[in-house]
């Protein structure tokens, strides 16, 4: 069967979200990106073609659809991962799927402003299954898709107001007025605050999100989830104390994810695909909440849990990105590595190996920033990953993390980044990434470097500072260090390096083939619980 289609995509997705350094506008943003496609791109089809000329709803509610078969006007190919795909009659004129198109891009100059789109038009050829058929399939949209991005670049705010301030968040004209704060901001912040603002409702954002969370749970637990907790809308209500003012910014992103929609011959595999990896990252997801309040004492004693008006705690947590093959959010740092973990654990459980990337910040660091350093860490995870799978000249998906921990101004990349702060007189100061699916005994392992930072507890402080800074110099501070650390073990048994078994050969001479890895161990104290279970 062959159809007119056109598939859209969403770009710049990350700039869009998180350029804001307000929560309440990130979560905004993400909240409009993901219904972008529902609630704008499907009314402005049924405008242009008519209420009942769109079939909306067979491909999610039926497993193996026929694709030979089509009783309105249109259907939904799939929605997912930032795309849309619609499939029409052959004999659909080719100016009405440009009227399609052009409806849904105005729309969004009133309701997302500044959010990137692009459309690509064409023909596919189906078979009942799905199976794509010739040359007219959907790798031909999806190139077609991709030259439309490298060679057309739209406006996506409307310009020439005759209005002259500026808004400090994006950067646009400033043309909407915040009775609350008493300033001017931009249209594109404005319809990111009232995705999330309350105004004596319940925020559309907060909605969704409890509808997202609830679908993966039994009918019998969904009256009862969150009951007198909330998620929080400001940085300052993610549990961090005074003292201790960090959060934590975490990036984590399925293994080959793209290789394996290639392999879907067929687009009931590719939409059955996308839909089962947006359910268990939804699950993963509302299962660490579960185990969030089921420890909720535990985190109470070391991180400052508030209350909101109605006094409802807050959790130490709130996702940012989440339904797909990606997920992002936001925590207090000194949980970000057991979450991090616990996420890419349940991934795994389900079929899904990934890797993670933790940006620890303070909270009024550029939030924009970093987002992207996680980005990049998680970058630099999955190139262990493929180096991995390299040598075994397989397909392996091992699940890797990495951290940074950013203070003031840093380096534009991670690279520089590790170059400039990270390089002692020996060698690499950064032993990671590190593997969350390895065993204890694996050098590379997210245990040993756990196990050594609850060890590194048991030295005086003073001694930990000590290393830290020892640790930078040459070998004859460091042969010095430990010579004095084997006198002081005279008369105290407990003055030596943790013992920690994959790290054996590093424990005399702190350094092996130009790395310790000491320095994240040392880092690590003040970002992890101190009774964290390893």
């Amino acid at each position: 069967m062959r159809y007119k289609a056109i598939l859209f995509d969403t770009r710049s997705i990350q700039s869009y979200i998180f350029s804001g350094n307000q929560l309440k506008t990130n979560i905004g943003a993400s909240y409009l990106v993901e219904r972008v496609f529902d609630d704008v791109l499907l009314p402005a089809l049924r405008s242009v073609l008519g209420e009942d000329a769109l079939d909306a709803e067979t491909w999610m509610s039926v497993e193996e659809p026929r694709w030979d078969e089509m009783s309105t006007a249109a259907r939904v190919g799939y929605i997912g991962g930032g795309n849309a795909l619609l499939l029409f009659r052959a004999d659909t004129a080719e100016e009405t799927l440009r009227t399609v198109v052009a409806t849904f891009t105005k729309q969004l100059l009133v309701r997302m402003p500044g959010l990137h789109t692009g459309a690509a038009i064409g023909e596919i050829d189906l078979a009942a299954d799905g199976s794509f058929v010739g040359e007219k399939n959907l790798t031909a949209l999806v190139h077609a898709l991709k030259d439309g991005q490298n060679t057309i670049f739209p406006l996506v705010n409307v310009p020439s107001t005759g209005l002259t301030l500026t808004c400090q968040e994006s950067g646009e004209t400033a043309n909407a007025w915040d009775e609350t704060e008493r300033r001017f901001y931009a249209w594109e912040v404005e319809m990111k605050l009232r995705a999330d603002r309350r105004d004596g409702r319940e925020a559309p954002a907060e909605v969704e999100l409890m509808k997202k969370l609830s679908s993966v749970l039994p009918a019998a637990d969904r009256d009862g989830f969150l009951n007198g907790y909330v998620f929080p809308m400001e940085f300052t209500d993610l549990g961090q104390r005074q003292t201790e003012n960090d959060i934590a910014v975490v990036h984590i992103d399925g293994n080959n994810m793209g290789r394996k929609f290639q392999d879907c011959r067929t687009l009931t595999a590719r939409k059955n695909m996308s839909r089962a990896i947006r359910s268990k990252t939804i699950a993963a997801f509302t299962e660490l909440v579960q185990n969030i309040i089921a420890n909720i004492d535990v985190y109470e004693d070391e991180l400052s849990i508030r209350y909101d008006k109605e006094l409802r705690r807050f959790l130490p947590i709130r996702p940012l990105v989440l339904g797909g093959d990606d997920m992002t959010f936001v925590c207090a740092a000194k949980v970000a590595v057991s979450y991090t973990r616990f996420i890419m654990d349940r991934l795994r459980d389900s079929g899904i190996a990934s890797c993670g990337g933790i940006t620890i910040m303070n909270t009024n660091y550029p939030f924009f920033r970093g987002y992207q350093m996680a980005e990049e860490l998680c970058g630099a995870a999955k190139k262990c990953m493929r180096a991995l799978e390299a040598a075994a000249g397989q397909e392996t998906d091992s699940c890797w993390l990495d951290y940074a921990i950013l203070h003031g101004e840093q380096a534009p990349t991670l690279d520089q980044f590790r170059a400039e702060e990270y390089r002692g007189a020996r060698g690499d100061l950064h032993f990671g990434p590190y593997r969350v699916d390895a065993s204890a005994d694996a050098q590379e392992s997210l245990d040993a470097l756990l196990s050594c930072v609850q060890g590194m507890r048991a030295l005086p402080r003073s001694k930990v500072k000590e290393l830290r800074r020892v640790l930078a110099y040459g070998e004859h501070e460091q042969r010095q260090f430990m010579a004095q650390l084997a006198h002081l073990r005279k008369s105290d048994p407990g003055m030596r390096l943790p013992s920690v078994s994959a790290w054996q050969p590093y424990e005399e001479t702190l350094w092996a083939e130009g790395r310790t890895p000491y320095v994240d161990a040392i880092e690590l104290m003040d970002y992890t619980l101190v009774d964290e279970e390893v």
